[in-house]
């Protein structure tokens, strides 16, 4: 598992949160990829609804789940979704959200490979 320099993630505290066990993080690593595609699928949707003020509900939402699993990359790039969707700034917001996209499938399939299937 990645817990190390320059890791897409980081599950210590996790692992802490959990006493070390292993099981507990592999479901849980796995709940949070689920949680993360059905996250994504709702943002475009909600964006391409011009529902804005749902992007930033569901940017919001997804915050402390980032900053549990070290993904602070993608935590910082939601700020600024969260931000862009209360300004109503939709230029700046398309790709903000293709970039969450992006790095969110790529993040996916690491911790697939790194974690689930290790």
């Amino acid at each position: 598992m990645s817990t190390g320099e320059k890791s897409a993630y980081n599950l210590t505290q996790l692992s802490d949160m959990y006493g070390g066990n292993q099981d507990n993080v592999k479901k849980t690593v796995e709940i949070f990829c689920d949680q993360l595609a059905q996250d994504m699928i709702m943002l475009r949707q909600k964006f391409e609804e011009s529902n804005l003020t749902s992007v930033k509900d569901f940017a919001h939402r997804m915050k402390p789940n980032l900053k549990l699993f070290g993904v602070m990359d993608m935590h910082n790039l939601v700020v600024l979704i969260e931000a862009s969707s209360l300004a109503g700034d939709k230029d700046a917001l398309g790709p903000q959200l293709e970039e969450l996209y992006s790095r969110s499938k790529a993040l996916m399939a690491l911790m697939k490979k790194e974690v689930l299937e290790a």
